[in-house]
């Protein structure tokens, strides 16, 4: 079954409605997506119970129920994260969540669990997130992309048992779910699979490996959900059958300036990929605090993604570590990213420099570029450069096969395969040389 798209205005429509009843348009939202993540959980047959009390009361002891399956859905009955229960809800509200749902049935493929959809919803029900946080999730293509360049390598070099990743602004966790797929089951090329990768190890590794922490706590909430579901549904199994002990590295906190959340430890990941928010802070007293933490790139009106991308070269990968980032542009052209530029970037390995400014991103209307770097002193005089000759010339029906994004793929796919012949053909001279 095709996922279906409702246009943002239906999603603002709801948070609308739902907020004429609670006051404000945030709780509004949180109300809503709540109302989607029980019934994904209950119609996927994730959730313990199989069926669900009727009106908000129900709902809050569906997010009782969810919370107590897993340490890491603790939060959903939290209300800090969820301050659904210091807010009631009357039955108008309700009747259109209710309404909204039923119409639009957790909004993708019977069959599908990862959550994708109830990403997507969040930031479009949330106008505080969107605006406010720059919540733009990343589009699967887009994700794979990224973890393709960084992930896949890492997991070459140190071995797909070892190799951890964090996305340090994880959002509703695109990124993160993918990159769980990507570790539970390796694109390990002509050798063979790994014993042990099947089942609940897989699963378990997979978790293990991957990480991811945002400011926003009910999106690491979201994203946590998403992870365990994953996992649920690989095992086949509910979610409170899924073992306590499995880990799940996700947190609320503020990459930039926290520095006492574990996940955030220093030199610990082989592969750090995001897609960062690319606004410039709103609050002067964070923007200065993140220059004074952050002075070699935070310069005059920086966007919050050149503060990532040192974050995540000088602190989180480990020396060699793997770090992709979909990222705007505007550092190519403005003041701010003349000192990035000139004087940071040259530090690093720079490996690829995508245009992506063509492409149709869907929610991305900042021109971008995708960055690939390694976390240490250049290596060679050579950077893969995919530079854009024309965008796309039409809104493409999948944006997936759009012709521009196409090409990226194809130019990414040549590049790769001349690295991998090269490199057998440089295995094979060292082994005539040896005998």
């Amino acid at each position: 079954m095709t996922r279906r798209t409702l246009s943002p205005a239906a999603y603002d429509k709801l948070t609308a409605a739902v907020a004429r009843d609670t006051g404000d348009r945030r709780t509004a939202a949180l109300w809503a997506h709540a109302a989607a993540l029980a019934r994904h959980a209950h119609d996927r047959g994730l959730a313990p119970a199989d069926d669900r009390p009727p009106g908000p009361d129900g709902l809050l002891k569906s997010l009782e129920e969810l919370a107590g399956c897993h340490p890491a859905l603790a939060p959903l009955a939290d209300p800090a994260v969820l301050p659904l229960w210091e807010q009631p809800l009357g039955s108008a509200a309700w009747a259109a969540i209710e309404e909204f749902w039923d119409r639009h049935p957790a909004l993708e493929g019977e069959h599908r669990v990862d959550g994708y959809a109830l990403g997507d919803a969040y930031q479009l029900l949330s106008e505080e997130a969107r605006k406010g946080r720059a919540l733009c999730q990343t589009p699967p293509w887009v994700a794979r992309l990224l973890l393709r360049l960084s992930l896949e390598p890492a997991m070459e070099e140190w071995g797909p048992a070892d190799v951890r990743m964090i996305d340090p602004a994880c959002g509703t966790g695109h990124i993160a779910v993918a990159a769980f797929h990507m570790v539970r089951v390796p694109p390990l090329r002509g050798r063979g699979s790994h014993p042990g990768w099947g089942g609940p190890q897989a699963v378990e590794r997979a978790l293990a490996s991957v990480s991811g922490v945002d400011l926003d706590k009910y999106a690491a909430a979201l994203t946590a959900y998403r992870l365990l579901a994953c996992s649920a549904s690989v095992l086949g199994v509910r979610l409170d059958r899924v073992p306590a002990s499995f880990p799940v590295n996700v947190a609320a906190a503020d990459s930039l300036l926290d520095r006492t959340e574990p996940l955030l430890a220093a030199g610990t990941y082989h592969a750090c990929v995001a897609n960062p928010p690319y606004i410039t802070p709103k609050d002067p007293a964070v923007r200065d605090e993140v220059r004074a933490v952050y002075p070699q790139v935070a310069a005059g009106k920086y966007s919050l993604a050149l503060p990532f991308t040192a974050l995540m070269l000088e602190r989180l990968a480990v020396p060699g570590g793997f770090v992709a980032q979909l990222t705007a542009n505007s550092f190519m052209k403005r003041e701010f990213g003349r000192r990035y530029v000139t004087e940071f970037l040259p530090r690093f390995d720079a490996r690829w420099v995508i245009d992506t400014s063509g492409a149709y991103i869907p929610g991305h209307g900042t021109p971008t570029c995708i960055l690939v770097h390694r976390a240490r002193p250049p290596v060679g005089d050579t950077v893969t450069v995919i530079r854009g000759i024309r965008g796309e010339p039409h809104v493409p029906e999948d944006p997936a096969r759009g012709l521009v994004w196409r090409a990226i793929e194809d130019a990414v796919d040549s590049r790769l395969a001349w690295d991998r012949f090269r490199a057998g053909l440089d295995d094979s001279r060292k082994g005539t040389t040896n005998t």
